[in-house]
């Protein structure tokens, strides 16, 4: 393909991740899945499959803005049975992430991929982790069997907490973290200049 060509699929994959972060914050957290399979298309590559971003010749130099926190120095030193890393997380009704702040630090684009952004029963979990559970596992591109990843992003660790008519405190566990991640993914995304300036 020519580098036109390939900038148009880039073009589209940018479209597609604005159109479901748009959909994510309308209500549809389900979106999450889609941006997954963004992900994937832009940065997977195995012996018979190659990223776009591969095609274009840009993976090993393109900077992606990142909003993760540091990995504490050695996991077994300091064990954590859950954590987010990506910074910004609002708690209220929903959780969410405030706007991605101007001058945020950038990763190439390999780094940024392989950079924990979650741990788990003092497991920890990459962005490509998240993106390729979601798109490998649950119903991004395939629909399979939930592996112990799956069942980790899925878990409720956060509480919401309300009352009911009664009156009485109803506790309520926010499942899918997966998705909410996902969608602050596509906010790094869309925050990188290297990406936007490739596709135009």
């Amino acid at each position: 393909m020519t580098h036109q060509e390939l900038q148009q699929h880039l073009r589209r994959q940018i479209t597609f991740l604005r159109n479901s972060a748009a959909a994510y914050d309308q209500g549809s957290p389900e979106e999450g899945i889609r941006i997954a399979v963004v992900l994937r298309v832009l940065f997977y590559d195995t012996g018979s499959c190659t990223s776009l971003l591969k095609h274009m010749g840009k993976k090993d130099t393109l900077q992606l803005v990142t909003t993760a926190g540091t990995l504490p120095p050695t996991i077994a030193a300091n064990p954590l049975d859950f954590g987010e890393l990506l910074r910004g997380m609002v708690l209220g009704e929903t959780i969410h992430y405030a706007p991605v702040p101007d001058g945020s630090p950038t990763l190439t684009c390999r780094d940024w991929c392989k950079q924990t952004i979650y741990i788990h029963d003092n497991k920890p979990y990459s962005r490509a982790d998240v993106f390729l559970t979601a798109a490998h596992l649950d119903g991004g591109a395939h629909v399979n069997e939930p592996d112990i990843a799956l069942m980790a992003l899925r878990d409720g660790f956060w509480m919401k907490v309300s009352r009911d008519a009664n009156g009485v405190e109803v506790h309520e566990s926010i499942g899918d973290t997966h998705f909410r991640m996902l969608r602050r993914l596509a906010d790094e995304l869309l925050h990188s200049p290297d990406l936007l300036d490739l596709a135009t």
